[in-house]
């Protein structure tokens, strides 16, 4: 499992979220521990794990299937792949306890799912995102 900067630089697995950079009075919500904590069991099945952008958005957690197949993309990037979003320093800790509270249990059955699904479903991209606005977490926002 990779972790990587918004400028694709590899960091390996070792390397803690707090290390990467990001603009002042920004902050990773979530940690790799904290992942690994909450999805227990299904974290494995995680392919790619990214920390990614320097500057806060609405979107604070992403997961992604990608199919093994052609068209450009090598057969051997597929799978789940998860993003983790930077969020304001002063509001991490309540975004933070939203998404292992509400986020990381359903994000946890999305994998689980990902990983029993039919062929038909794995043979086509999937994609899944949290936002966070208005001081809560929106539900999840789906796409295939």
């Amino acid at each position: 499992m990779l972790a990587r900067s918004s400028e694709g630089e590899s960091y390996g697995v070792d390397v803690s979220a707090r290390d990467r950079r990001l603009a002042r009075g920004t902050s990773w919500p979530l940690t790799r521990s904290d992942l690994g904590e909450v999805l227990g069991e299904d974290f494995p099945h995680v392919q790619e794990l990214e920390f990614l952008g320097e500057t806060p958005q609405d979107w604070v957690l992403t997961v992604r299937w990608r199919p093994g197949r052609a068209g450009g993309i090598h057969p051997d990037v597929y799978g789940i792949a998860l993003s983790v979003h930077p969020v304001r320093s002063a509001d991490r800790a309540e975004i933070r306890e939203a998404l292992r509270k509400a986020v990381l249990p359903e994000l946890r059955g999305w994998i689980a799912h990902a990983v029993t699904a039919t062929e038909t479903w794995k043979a086509v991209s999937h994609w899944c995102g949290w936002q966070w606005m208005e001081n809560r977490v929106f539900e999840p926002k789906e796409t295939s």
